[in-house]
């Protein structure tokens, strides 16, 4: 076995590794064989030609003694701006390795070749279990801050029965029961989990287009020491992949102004009646987070979510301890920098790297293909 693994290579994804990356994809996160049409394309799309690409910082592959691709790691790469400095920065996500307890070390050479590139500052927001070992094992520990994925619950039998859903389709057949219990559970005064509206205090939050979405994000990202360098059109190639993602529902916009007008928040998240919705980004002026998350809480609720979740926003996170909300370490975030002052904003939770900035736009996150 080591001496086929010193066999093996790494290097970087070509674009006729892609159907052997699509297949590995299958059989690792979807555990299928099939490989629908849509799924190579989509790859090639976002590792290959997006607005971003950079040909010295790209997904790697590892490959067997006999040519065939054993492994992946998918690498974004993004600009970052930080104190007037333009920063290369990559995302690492989506791991895999076929018959990996054959080729035990072969995660950590996918690992240590994305580390190894010329970016300033390597990053992840995906990172499983598994995944988090390995940088632990670099002595690169997860941030917490950005790791404290949320669950907030508003109809706990239907939030049951998604889950069940998730593990096995058959269970669809309980929804009508979980609606059930929890109407009933409701109308004897016994929940306590609901999310009310609350009267707007110094922000008034209302729905947005897409484009007025957009605009707010592009505006408020600057309040953030550690940034990306958007312009209109790279968000708009963001937005219009997450806008592809259906499993968790249709996206939701809503932009948040102060009561002389003045732009103070904005979020958009994933929702679907009896479904648990997925934040995707939420973006505000420090003072009015409560506000934002009571908005997000009674907007998730009102349009018939069982239940809401999200990835790490530290600038949320004391206002979500205070709402009924659990915590979750699901996936966890890492980032590693040569030059460590680079690390302070994120340690700080003052960096806007996660959601639409990170992965999680993505549809291989949690999406399916046909």
């Amino acid at each position: 076995m080591l001496e086929q693994l010193d066999k093996a290579g790494v290097r970087d994804l070509e674009r006729e590794d892609l159907p052997a990356v699509a297949t590995l994809f299958q059989k690792t996160f979807r555990k299928v064989d099939t490989l629908p049409s849509t799924l190579v394309p989509y790859l090639g799309t976002v590792f290959l030609d997006h607005p971003w690409a950079d040909a010295d910082i790209r997904s790697k592959v590892l490959v067997g003694a006999a040519g065939k691709v054993e492994g992946f790691i998918g690498v974004f790469p993004m600009r970052l701006e930080w104190e007037g400095r333009s920063l290369r920065a990559a995302f690492a996500g989506s791991m895999m390795v076929e018959g990996h307890e054959r080729n035990p070390l072969a995660g950590a050479r996918l690992l240590r070749a994305f580390l190894a590139g010329p970016q300033d500052i390597s990053l992840t927001e995906t990172a499983n279990a598994v995944t988090l070992g390995m940088w632990q094992k670099l002595s690169l520990p997860p941030d917490l801050g950005y790791s404290l994925n949320w669950l907030r619950i508003f109809r706990p039998a239907e939030a049951a029965v998604n889950v069940m859903e998730m593990v096995s389709g058959v269970a669809r057949v309980l929804r009508p029961i979980g609606s059930f219990a929890d109407l009933v559970v409701e109308r004897s005064g016994l929940s306590t989990l609901r999310a009310p509206v609350s009267p707007a205090r110094r922000v008034q939050f209302q729905d947005a287009t897409r484009e007025e979405f957009r605009d707010a994000v592009l505006t408020l990202k600057d309040a953030f020491p550690l940034r990306p360098q958007w312009d209109r059109p790279w968000l708009d190639w963001l937005l219009d992949h997450a806008a592809q993602k259906r499993n968790f529902g249709e996206v939701a916009w809503r932009v948040g102004l102060s009561r002389n007008g003045e732009l103070a928040g904005c979020y958009g998240y994933f929702g679907r009646p009896r479904g648990i919705g997925r934040l995707l980004q939420a973006l505000c002026a420090p003072a009015v987070a409560g506000e934002l998350v009571d908005d997000l809480f009674a907007h998730a609720d009102q349009s018939g979510c069982a239940g809401l979740r999200g990835a790490g926003h530290p600038w949320l996170t004391p206002d979500l301890l205070t709402r009924r909300t659990a915590f979750l370490g699901r996936t966890y975030y890492l980032a590693h920098a040569r030059d460590k002052a680079l690390l302070q904003p994120i340690q700080s939770g003052q960096a806007l790297i996660t959601g639409l900035a990170g992965e999680n736009w993505m549809r291989l996150i949690g999406d399916s293909f046909d």
